[in-house]
């Protein structure tokens, strides 16, 4: 990515379509984008419901049974009917621990999508600038057949006029048929590249055809250490996994309070019959579950192997993150030098090929000379095309 941002402002653009405008289209049509998107709004949901389990209950009860009556000379029916509230205390213990794990996957998913959408602005780009390469190769190939033509015309009329062999004209057609098959191939390059980057933006390929003029001057590389440290404070991939940290931390904690005793109280009113004898009331319970086999070492190991896991994969990424800037970096360099020799190298085989196309026309040069003179421009200019 820093080799497009320095290259970006040395290059031209479409004249309907910036930079900015392509990598917001491409971002809102991007498949990666929308599911981590997506993944938020469930992240959100997931808090949501985190928040809302410590909350009491409300709970109504009617029970019915029969009930021997007084000496055994019948029977009576015993019922009531209650309503109340309860709450379960574990709720109120795991609370914490619940909601810092929803939060903490909440923003890891936020993080998430700030790297998808990274990730989608980076490949429009890569698109955009290829798009236009791909344009400006195909303009040079017809420069090329057009060049080729002017010399078979030349190589012609010196034939005619017995200045040089039919040969030369054999030469000459060879050229041009190979200039034609430069700018068939250059067509279809662009062709495909143009319709990439119209499916990736979503806009009509036939508002791809005009160029503007390059704006500014390119920008100077950062240096390395000061790249590298902007790198590991905003990039979202890092943050993301910090937020997983924070999450599986909490994951430890949380599986530790699974094991407790479930613990639930409740209170209300009740009102029935009870050996025949109306009664009424408040009514209050106490209820506690002790499980003979918890699983908490299995669940704290579990939670804390994930944790170990998330604290490896952020030291890895941190790593990662300063090679890429690193060599991004040490690319720029060799670029920015590649391209300046490319330039010069184009220039002077320019030069050359005009010097030759002079002196065939005088009698000076052979069309041999023309053809390998040709070669050496149009190579040249095709590396000066790639370096940019």
């Amino acid at each position: 990515m820093i080799a497009i941002i320095v290259a970006a402002a040395a290059l031209p653009v479409f004249a309907n379509l910036s930079l900015a405008d392509a990598q917001q289209m491409g971002t809102a049509r991007s498949v990666d984008v929308v599911t981590a998107r997506a993944t938020v709004q469930q992240r959100e949901a997931d808090l949501a419901i985190a928040r809302g389990t410590a909350v009491p209950h409300l709970f109504g009860e009617y029970s019915l049974s029969p009930q021997a009556g007084p000496l055994d000379t019948g029977t009576v029916e015993q019922h009531y009917f209650a309503v109340g509230a309860g709450v379960t205390v574990n709720d109120f213990i795991t609370s914490s621990s619940s909601v810092r794990v929803a939060a903490g996957e909440l923003l890891a998913a936020q993080r998430n999508a700030d790297a998808a959408q990274l990730s989608a602005r980076e490949n429009v780009a890569r698109l955009y600038y290829a798009a236009l390469q791909a344009v400006a190769m195909e303009r040079f190939r017809a420069e090329s057949l057009a060049g080729a033509q002017r010399d078979r015309a030349a190589a012609e009329l010196r034939a005619r006029s017995g200045d040089a062999p039919e040969l030369d004209v054999v030469r000459a057609d060879v050229t041009v048929a190979q200039a034609h098959a430069d700018l068939a191939r250059a067509e279809s390059e662009r062709a495909k590249a143009i319709e990439a980057l119209a499916s990736a933006t979503g806009v009509e390929p036939d508002r791809l055809k005009m160029l503007n003029a390059p704006v500014g001057t390119p920008a100077a590389p950062p240096a390395a250490d000061k790249a590298i440290a902007r790198a590991l404070a905003s990039r979202p991939e890092l943050a993301a996994l910090m937020a997983t940290i924070q999450a599986r931390d909490a994951n430890v904690t949380n599986a530790r309070q699974l094991g407790l005793p479930t613990a639930t109280v409740s209170g209300g009113y009740q009102t029935g019959v009870d050996t025949g004898i109306p009664v009424q009331g408040p009514q209050v319970a106490a209820r506690l579950d002790v499980p003979l086999s918890s699983g908490t070492s299995a669940r704290v190991a579990s939670a804390r192997a994930q944790l170990d896991a998330a604290y490896a994969a952020l030291a890895d990424q941190q790593r990662k993150i300063a090679l890429e800037v690193s060599a991004a970096l040490h690319d720029v360099q060799a670029e920015a030098a590649a391209a300046d020799a490319a330039d010069r190298a184009r220039d002077e085989a320019r030069r050359a090929l005009q010097s030759v196309e002079i002196g065939y026309r005088e009698g000076a040069s052979s069309s041999l000379d023309v053809a390998d003179a040709r070669r050496t421009y149009a190579q040249a200019s095709a590396d000066a095309l790639v370096a940019e």
